[in-house]
C-alpha cells in the first residue's frame, strides 16, 4: 500500500487534465461533470470523492494550467544576469503568460462567473497575479534599491504597466498587438529604473 497515494496523486492529476480540456474545449460553464468523467475514463463518484464537485475540479483545473503557463516566468526570473536583465526577460515573460490565450480564457471566465463566485475568483488571482507579484519583488529591490513596501509597489506599479489597456481590450476578445506590449514593457523598465541607484 506504500505507493498507493502517488498512484491516487496522479490520477487525481489526469482527471484534473483532463477537466482542463473539457472546460477549454466546450466552455466553463458548459462542460459537465459527466463529459468530465468520460473524457478521464473516471466514474462520478471518484470525481467527487477528489475533488468535492464542479469547484474543486475547476480550480485543479486552473491550478495545472497555472503551473504550465508560469515555469517561464519562473525560469526568467531565476536567470543569471544584471537585475535590470533579469527583470527585461522576466517582463516579457510575465506579458507571454497573461496574454496566452488559454490563460486569457480562463481569466474571462474567472471575471464572469466572480458574482456567482467570488472565492474562486480571489484564488485564482492569488495564484496567477500575487505568485507572479512576489517573484518580481527581489528583482525589483535590486535593480532600484528600493525596500520593503516600497519595492512592492514599484514592483505592483511595473506589473501594472505591462499590462497597459491591452489586456482589457485580449479580455475583450480583441487580437494581442505584440509591439504594443514591446512598447509598454520597454517603457515600464524605462519608468522603473528612472532614477534608481547606480
Amino acid at each position: 500500500m506504500r505507493g498507493s497515494p502517488s498512484r491516487g496523486e496522479a490520477r487525481k492529476r489526469a482527471i484534473a487534465e483532463a477537466a482542463l480540456e473539457v472546460f477549454l474545449r466546450r466552455g466553463f460553464g458548459e462542460a459537465t461533470i459527466d463529459e468530465v468523467a468520460r473524457e478521464a475514463s473516471a466514474s462520478k463518484q471518484t470525481i467527487y470523492r477528489f475533488f468535492g464537485g464542479r469547484d474543486g475540479l475547476i480550480e485543479a483545473a486552473f491550478g495545472i494550467e497555472l503551473a504550465r503557463v508560469i515555469a517561464p516566468f519562473d525560469e526568467a526570473v531565476s536567470a543569471d544576469g544584471a537585475a535590470d536583465e533579469r527583470l527585461d526577460r522576466a517582463a516579457a515573460a510575465f506579458q507571454e503568460v497573461v496574454f496566452d490565450e488559454r490563460c486569457l480564457r480562463i481569466q474571462r471566465y474567472v471575471i464572469g462567473d466572480a458574482t456567482a463566485n467570488p472565492g474562486l475568483g480571489s484564488r485564482f488571482s492569488e495564484q496567477l497575479g500575487g505568485r507572479l507579484a512576489a517573484a518580481v519583488v527581489p528583482l525589483v529591490a535590486e535593480a532600484t534599491g528600493s525596500v520593503g513596501p516600497a519595492a512592492e509597489l514599484r514592483a505592483e506599479l511595473f506589473i501594472g504597466a505591462l499590462q497597459g489597456v491591452e489586456l482589457s481590450r485580449a479580455l475583450a476578445g480583441e487580437r494581442v498587438d505584440r509591439d504594443r506590449l514591446d512598447a509598454l514593457r520597454r517603457a515600464a523598465l524605462e519608468t522603473l529604473l528612472d532614477g534608481a541607484p547606480g
